[in-house]
């Protein structure tokens, strides 16, 4: 048996394929799980609401808008003030997010509302968009804890055995012993991947 190695080409050509086998399969195992994923984020969020502490800030918000919203329909002396407090709540509620964000290391995703938004002529949906920000990091929480239970170690388990493909794949191993490890991993990962008799050869050649 040759002690040839993988060529240059041949291994990026394997690193290729394998990175987009396993990323087909990780995909494939992920959807089977997103309606649940869904499902659970939905039933999470007042729960995920409540441990943030924000029904105060939010309900206070959300009355402050409606206000403001359905004032702005009948022009009055009084808008500046209604303005004022909707913009005070907002900030309030924004505040305490950002708080919370910094602690659990929240990326910003959907835009925040601010401060000086409020002051801007027209209706507003700040409600709508700190729902929106919050739906998103209540299904990021979802997703990771579910991706740490019991259910979710097959994607782990599949990023696992890429890994240890990948790791081969730049190993001193004997090329076709690398091969024929590749494959052995890739029937453990139910992925289909057919290593041709003519790359054998080429590399025991």
């Amino acid at each position: 048996m040759s002690n040839k190695q993988i060529s240059k080409d041949n291994r990026e050509y394997w690193s290729n394929k394998l990175s987009k086998k396993f990323r087909e399969k990780r995909s494939a195992v992920e959807s089977l799980h997103l309606a649940e994923i869904n499902k659970n984020s939905e039933k999470n969020y007042p729960m995920f609401l409540k441990r943030l502490s924000l029904d105060k800030e939010l309900k206070e918000l959300k009355s402050a808008e409606k206000d403001f919203n359905d004032f702005f329909s009948s022009i009055d002396k009084k808008l500046q003030d209604k303005r004022q407090k909707f913009a005070d709540a907002t900030l309030k509620a924004v505040s305490k997010i950002k708080q919370w964000k910094d602690n659990r290391d929240w990326e910003y995703g959907s835009s925040l509302p601010d401060y000086s938004d409020c002051f801007e002529k027209g209706t507003h949906k700040h409600c709508a968009m700190i729902d929106k920000y919050l739906e998103e990091k209540c299904l990021e929480e979802t997703k990771k804890a579910f991706y740490q239970s019991k259910k979710g170690q097959e994607v782990q388990m599949i990023d696992d055995l890429q890994e240890k493909a990948e790791d081969l794949l730049h190993s001193d191993m004997i090329g076709t012993e690398v091969l024929k490890q590749i494959s052995l991993i890739a029937q453990k990962s139910k992925i289909a991947i057919t290593i041709p008799e003519t790359t054998l050869k080429q590399i025991s050649a």
